[in-house]
């Protein structure tokens, strides 16, 4: 990597079960405050339309690899608020 390039991490975030689109909406909102710290809400991947489910199927986050611990634990308790989630690293 040339000098001065900042490294950064790309996560997948998902819940199970799914929340609502206003819900993924206020967390992004929640999670964006967060100095760094980008989230990016993507559609749900099924064809088949259901009013329980949810039309988001997660959420991409993305933050420098140099991100405080302090910021780390805040992003992780803002997440666990919502229910459970999983998190993949991008490909």
């Amino acid at each position: 990597m040339p000098s001065g390039e900042l490294a950064i991490n790309h996560c997948k975030i998902v819940y199970k079960p799914d929340i609502a689109l206003a819900m993924y909406r206020e967390l992004a909102s929640h999670i964006e405050q967060i100095e760094n710290v980008n989230a990016e809400l993507f559609w749900q991947e099924s064809t088949e339309f259901s009013y329980l489910g949810s039309q988001i199927g997660g959420m991409w986050l993305t933050y420098p690899q140099s991100i405080s611990e302090q910021s780390q634990l805040l992003i992780k308790n803002i997440l666990n608020h919502y229910g459970n989630w999983t998190s993949d690293p991008k490909d």
